[in-house]
């Protein structure tokens, strides 16, 4: 049965008093253990058991997840709450609170989006108030980012309490950004609990109690995204990952592919300039085809192009140079591709080195690289996740981007017959 609870001084004012009737409720529902009645509330035991020690007022959402546990009447009890809490209409209360604010943390979208209507389609009619995470995946250079935001411009009227974003691949510990999102949420510094778990139960009252929009870009595991996430009837939570995430349940999945070739050209005219597309239409679409259509390249080469209207497109990009063409400012494909190939195992890496020719198979892989079928299964599927290549085909065939087979074709150059 666990520890006996500390006993309340019902003179100590109404939240005691609260409380006492909390405990009174739980012993009358057949004194379940906090463990128990987690199951059901969907709260941590020690939140439920929190929300009953009499030191602060719970949230009304944690109050209504006990209630509901020990099948109380939620209106009586919201009642008693509100009069409680003294603000009448606010679910808020006054000790979780610090000034009030709306967040607004999304970092401006981008203003040459183009395509993507079936998937941001798709991806507006799955997302709403009390709706599963959104989880937008796809290889380097995609555009998964740009698309959400694109994505919460669709969907943020709906969510007029605020925006909270955090970038998970900067190396961010999650307790770091928990902390940032309550902050940003109003609540001070002094009222931010010190141990990591509460906390995390702090921020996933406030996501059900609040309409809220949450945006996670760079996702690298299941394991960073899970704390942020909550059951919630108002927010909306959308994660971006090259990786696949395949346990992260319930979320509602979005792959994105390389462009289309006229969204290719709609992308190079709205950033260089359409009548200049239209003119050298040709140059343009073969540095479209070189670029395997990967958004990220286009962009980089359209921005280029604009930065030198007196140069012939054809001119742009080196014919044996390619990857190096790809770089404008502190956006450089190579980087991406070469930080996906560090992080792979050698066996891995090796696998790369043999993109040059084309779409691979685990058994073509196996025989190059001197390792079973299945190992080469594995690998193949890890450099799915690092966001190298696509997910193979039915017929068990990995596409290899044109970008990709440059890079690998690089590597291979660097490391002759190098066995890992």
């Amino acid at each position: 049965m666990g520890r006996p609870e500390r006993p309340l001084d019902l003179t100590a004012g109404p939240i005691a008093a609260f409380a006492h009737e909390l405990r009174a409720l739980r012993s009358r529902a057949g004194n379940a253990s906090y463990r128990e009645l987690a199951r059901a509330a969907h709260f941590a035991p020690s939140v439920l058991s929190s929300a009953a020690s009499g030191r602060r007022l719970p949230t009304l959402a944690v109050t209504l997840a006990f209630v509901s546990a020990c099948g109380g009447d939620r209106l009586a009890w919201e009642q008693r709450w509100r009069s409680i809490a003294g603000q009448k209409g606010d679910d808020e209360p006054p000790k979780a609170r610090g000034k009030t604010v709306r967040p607004a943390q999304l970092p401006p979208g981008s203003r040459t989006f183009v395509g993507r209507q079936p998937e941001l389609a798709d991806a507006v009619a799955a997302s709403g108030p009390g709706t599963a995470p959104v989880l937008v995946t796809g290889p380097i250079g995609t555009g998964k980012a740009t698309f959400a935001l694109r994505l919460a411009e669709e969907i943020t009227a709906g969510f007029p309490d605020g925006q909270l974003y955090a970038d998970l691949g900067e190396g961010r510990s999650t307790d770091g950004i928990v902390r940032g999102f309550l902050r940003a949420l109003g609540v001070a510094a002094h009222l931010v609990p010190d141990d990591p778990a509460h906390r995390i139960d702090l921020y996933r009252s406030l996501l059900a109690e609040h309409r809220l929009f949450v945006l996670l870009t760079g996702a690298g595991t299941e394991a960073q995204v899970r704390p942020l996430l909550g059951r919630s009837a108002h927010s909306q939570v959308v994660v971006t990952s090259r990786a696949r995430l395949p346990a992260l349940e319930d979320a509602h999945r979005v792959e994105l592919t390389a462009f289309t070739r006229p969204d290719s050209l709609a992308l190079l005219g709205k950033i260089a300039g359409e009548r200049r597309i239209h003119a050298e239409h040709a140059a343009a679409d073969a540095i479209a085809a070189r670029c395997g259509d990967l958004p990220l390249a286009v962009s980089i080469i359209g921005r280029r192009i604009a930065a030198r209207p007196e140069r012939a497109i054809a001119a742009t990009t080196g014919r044996d140079r390619l990857l190096d063409s790809l770089s404008v400012g502190d956006v450089n494909v190579r980087d991406r591709f070469t930080a996906a190939y560090e992080s792979l195992p050698a066996a891995g890496r090796a696998a790369v080195r043999h993109f040059a020719t084309g779409s691979v198979t685990p058994a073509r892989i196996a025989a190059a690289i001197g390792v079973t079928i299945e190992t080469a299964d594995e690998l193949l599927e890890s450099i799915v996740d690092s966001g190298l290549i696509r997910r193979a085909d039915a017929a068990g065939r990995y596409a290899i981007p044109e970008l990709v087979k440059v890079f690998a074709a690089e590597a291979t150059a660097r490391f002759p017959g190098r066995r890992e």
